[in-house]
């Protein structure tokens, strides 16, 4: 009897608990959902449209939407006219920090809330976004699909293996897998991939693949297919290794997919040894700065010297300790106290390793100036470290905080060249297939 009484208080108690939200979860009488539909408006974005009749006039429309993988969910109130027939409509725009691109998935449904505070839901529903311009074959192989154009099944497939190979070569370098299927977007040249990607590259350099979210990636094919496959493909794996609650310094991230490459760009090599055979290599703040990667003077050797940095770690301490920065990384170590952890030595150590062996002095910091109290012209000085003078961007100490860790926007990874100087690689002067 007791066991009975008991049972029957836990009821009343957890009625009791759900009783102030029945308001809030009661559907509305009446209301006829017509229509529910996406439209795509590539580039822009996407339309969300929804008509409906209700019995009365509701007092809230509102769109609840969620953008896989990597995008949390969030919910934005329609606009909306009519009065026996209700149509309402929401445009998600690619940009300000949400960015609607070929291949994303987004599962979205509507609120329909009238004044008493009843809301009716509709049903849950899944729009993929695709650049409406081309139509696109697809080819897979394991969990890699290959989305092309204009390239023979021939030319998809090597984009293809040379995916499943970075995958692979990447995975056993940091130990880790890739559990999701990927998506690889293949465009003919730089210029014709520019609407479907973010990074717009910034004067004098062309964006030739890029990776966004965590299983898409951006290809063009004006040079070096494969290796640019390779490339983002690492940043792919690089990711899922390395999630947790900062991010990698950009450096580290670009210099693992360079390391993946068969071979470095040919304008990225060039740009090392230019740099190296002048003492002009780049000090630990520009590779950590966000404008370096991005600026035709300096892209070159960002990626050369990243890629070289971290050849020079895995083949000097092997791939077992470099896997373990990687992991002491995803634990939630900051930059330099992760290169101590496994290494003994921080970023600015590295650098001056790396210096030494390609044959370069170590780099020398310039001392702190303390300025006097009443100096403050002294107190608005900034220090600098050899090799700043040369009118490269530099932000951020040794020991950043994950503040230029990231080329552009919320960008996972970009492979970029200097148009400007030397040979254009680009669809207008050179056209190379692999």
């Amino acid at each position: 009897m007791r066991r009975s009484v008991l049972a029957l208080l836990a009821i009343l108690v957890a009625l009791s608990m759900q009783a102030p939200f029945a308001t809030q979860t009661r559907a509305q009488e009446g209301v006829n959902i017509i229509s529910d539909a996406a439209r795509n408006d590539f580039p822009t974005g996407v339309t969300f449209t929804l008509s409906f009749t209700a019995a009365s006039q509701p007092e809230e429309v509102r769109l609840s939407y969620e953008l896989a993988p990597d995008g949390t969910g969030a919910t934005a109130i329609a606009n909306c006219d009519g009065t026996s027939t209700i149509n309402c409509s929401f445009t998600l725009t690619s940009g300000r920090g949400i960015y609607v691109i070929p291949g994303a998935q987004i599962t979205y449904h509507w609120e329909i809330t009238d004044a008493a505070g009843d809301r009716t839901s509709t049903d849950e529903r899944l729009y993929a976004h695709e650049d409406t311009r081309f139509n696109f074959f697809e080819l897979t192989e394991g969990n890699v699909t290959v989305f092309y154009h204009l390239a023979t099944e021939d030319e998809a497939a090597a984009v293809l293996r040379a995916a499943i190979e970075g995958i692979e070569r990447t995975g056993s370098l940091e130990q880790a897998t890739v559990p999701f299927p990927v998506k690889i977007f293949l465009y003919e040249t730089a210029a014709e991939m520019q609407p479907a990607i973010v990074s717009g590259g910034g004067q004098g350099v062309t964006v030739l693949g890029e990776v966004l979210y965590s299983d898409t990636a951006m290809v063009s094919a004006d040079t070096a297919t494969l290796d640019i496959t390779r490339h983002e493909i690492a940043h792919i794996v690089t990711r899922e290794a390395t999630r947790g609650p900062f991010d990698i310094p950009g450096w580290l991230n670009e210099g693992i997919s360079v390391f993946v490459q068969n071979a470095p760009l040919p304008g990225h090599q060039s740009a090392l040894d230019t740099a190296i055979a002048n003492d002009r290599t780049l000090t630990m703040p520009q590779l950590n700065s966000s404008a370096t990667g991005g600026s035709a003077g300096t892209v070159g050797v960002y990626y050369g010297q990243s890629g070289s940095m971290v050849r020079y770690l895995v083949e000097t301490y092997g791939e077992e300790q470099f896997a373990e920065l990687l992991r002491t990384f995803k634990a939630g170590s900051r930059i330099d106290n992760a290169f101590e952890t496994v290494y003994g030595f921080d970023q600015a150590g590295l650098e001056n390793e790396w210096r030494g062996f390609v044959g370069l002095p170590p780099r020398v910091a310039a001392p702190t100036v303390t300025p006097a109290p009443d100096d403050e012209e002294a107190r608005g000085e900034a220090t600098s470290s050899p090799g700043d003078s040369d009118g490269s961007a530099s932000s951020g100490g040794s020991d950043g905080d994950g503040g230029g860790t990231m080329i552009a926007y919320a960008i996972i990874g970009v492979l970029a060249l200097a148009t400007l100087g030397t040979i254009v690689y680009s669809a207008s002067v050179i056209r190379s297939r692999w």
